[in-house]
């Protein structure tokens, strides 16, 4: 399931490149007021929580280096899981507060638009970031290396991690494929808390079994969906 949420702010505004966090923690929070039992639940989480996100898009903005400037104060965000309940929790957060505050921008809600799910995937591209990493052996200790398509393990991780979360989430063995082949590629760092994370913007033609591309679709592809990485659309 997927939802689109369209904003307003007071006035135009300012927000950085680097706002995943921010809205991470305003979408847990618009959830906890949605259903705090299932927040708590979800907070509890340490592996797969199985949602996504995308950035913050800005309909009319000027890019600079390190940040965005709207031009109307408008903004929408995506937000996308193949848990019913999740969305239910999220949306009713929606209508209980009415806003949503994202770092020091305080956004009204104007509509909330359910999405229907594409009937094909063809061509697929990157709503916000997919991030993957591997463990490398260097001066005989292992280390965390930030993987991109340059590496051969990341198409290898890309796949193994969407089943790894479908097994989990449907708790049964995952006897579906998938395979892709990257049509463009743009490296991203993006900032979460102190540190950085080298991730990657793509367009990819993907082909397999519709089941589970389509749970990729709902609830990100690579690691960290829940802090907004590894949501995609399909591309026209």
């Amino acid at each position: 399931m997927r939802v689109k949420v369209s904003l307003s702010a007071d006035e135009p505004f300012k927000i950085s490149f680097n706002h995943q966090y921010y809205l991470a923690s305003a979408i847990y929070n618009i959830v906890k007021e949605g259903n705090p039992n299932f927040a708590e639940k979800l907070h509890k989480i340490r592996d797969f929580k199985f949602y996504t996100f995308s950035t913050l898009k800005l309909p009319r903005r000027v890019i600079y280096k390190d940040y965005l400037e709207s031009y109307d104060g408008k903004a929408y965000f995506y937000v996308s899981s193949p848990n019913k309940e999740f969305i239910e929790c999220f949306v009713n957060g929606l209508f209980e507060k009415g806003r949503i505050r994202v770092g020091n921008i305080i956004f009204h809600i104007e509509r909330i638009s359910l999405l229907e799910s594409p009937k094909e995937f063809k061509i697929l591209k990157t709503l916000s970031p997919i991030y993957l990493k591997t463990k490398v052996e260097e001066d005989g200790r292992l280390k965390t290396k930030d993987l991109l398509p340059t590496h051969s393990k990341f198409y290898e991780n890309l796949k193994k991690n969407l089943k790894r979360k479908y097994e989990k989430y449907f708790n049964k063995e995952c006897n579906l494929d998938f395979d892709f082949e990257i049509l463009k590629f743009k490296p991203k760092r993006v900032k979460i808390k102190g540190g950085y994370l080298t991730c990657s913007d793509l367009v990819f033609k993907v082909w397999g079994d519709y089941e589970l591309i389509k749970f990729g679709y709902d609830c990100g592809f690579g690691e960290k969906n829940s802090l907004g990485f590894g949501m995609v659309e399909v591309s026209k």
